[in-house]
């Protein structure tokens, strides 16, 4: 599977996700704003609200790391404390606190995300190479930026399709952005992010996700930790559930957008080996 040294792959990808999701954000008629989206809690607006804030936070904790300081600002976790699940309430809560009392006008809030998105776009597009490996903070841990730049990866492909599938049944995020989206699951600091370990969980779990162009990823749980990585090339001795899907599900399936039972039920994967292996996936990844 792709293996991504330079950030400037990366970055690439995410002005041009940035781009379409401001672009369409813009089309948007006005009630379509109030529209619930695919995200729990959040209307089109909360989404777009969070994305603001999230903005603002990685401006933050980059133009810190760039002068040296990478710890937490008053009242934020220390970093390796916190993850999505124990934070989504206050993340939740924040976002829709935002679109209904800081923006009265829907185009304030477009203006200002608009500007925001474009300003961080900017910071990163200005990275010195020597700071791209520097320390940088994050509630899951010690980032860097380039982590950070694959966190807004993560935050945008996925929210686009939070907003965008809820407007439009028909919409799918591009097949570019979901498989690029398997090197940011492949890291410890944001893959601890989105999960939550199961505490009826006895024995260690494996199970192979494997997509339409022959790469696969595996993801093995024990004694609450969580390990994703490139499927090894040897066969394994032992029988490992294997689960067929596409880059753009399986997206969907880590970050709660899909369920995997479900999925089975209709079709839209298959799997071979014990299925009962699959029972402590939802328990795993919860949301994001």
């Amino acid at each position: 599977m792709l293996t991504l040294k330079d950030p400037n792959t990366v970055l690439a990808i995410v002005a041009e996700s940035s781009n379409k999701f401001i672009t369409g954000l813009a089309d948007l008629k006005p009630t379509e704003w109030e529209i619930p989206s695919k995200c729990h809690q959040w209307a089109v607006k909360d989404v777009s609200s969070h994305t603001l804030a999230i903005d603002g936070f990685l401006l933050n904790s980059l133009s810190r790391a760039i002068e040296g300081d990478g710890n937490p600002t008053e009242g934020m976790p220390n970093p390796g404390t916190g993850n999505a699940r124990s934070m989504a309430d206050g993340i939740a809560s924040r976002a829709i606190q935002i679109s209904e009392t800081a923006f009265p006008k829907l185009e304030q809030l477009l203006d200002t995300l608009s500007n925001m998105e474009w300003d961080l776009i900017n910071v990163f597009q200005n990275m010195a190479s020597e700071n791209w490996h520097i320390p940088a903070y994050h509630p899951a841990g010690k980032f860097s930026p380039y982590l950070l730049l694959k966190m807004k990866l993560l935050e945008l492909v996925i929210h686009s399709w939070d907003i965008f599938s809820s407007l439009n049944s028909s919409y799918k995020m591009q097949n570019s952005e979901a498989k690029l989206l398997c090197e940011v699951w492949k890291e410890p600091n944001i893959s601890n992010w989105l999960y939550t370990p199961d505490l009826e969980q006895i024995d260690p779990t494996t199970i192979d996700f494997c997509f339409d162009d022959s790469e696969a990823l595996r993801i093995q749980t024990w004694r609450g930790s969580l390990h994703i990585f490139d499927r090894p090339i040897e066969k394994a001795t032992e029988t490992i559930t294997t689960v067929e899907t596409t880059y753009q599900d399986f997206a969907l399936l880590i970050t709660a957008r899909g369920n995997i039972h479900e999925a089975y039920d209709s079709n839209v994967i298959s799997v071979t080996g014990d299925k009962a292996k699959l029972d402590s996936f939802h328990k795993w990844f919860r949301g994001s």
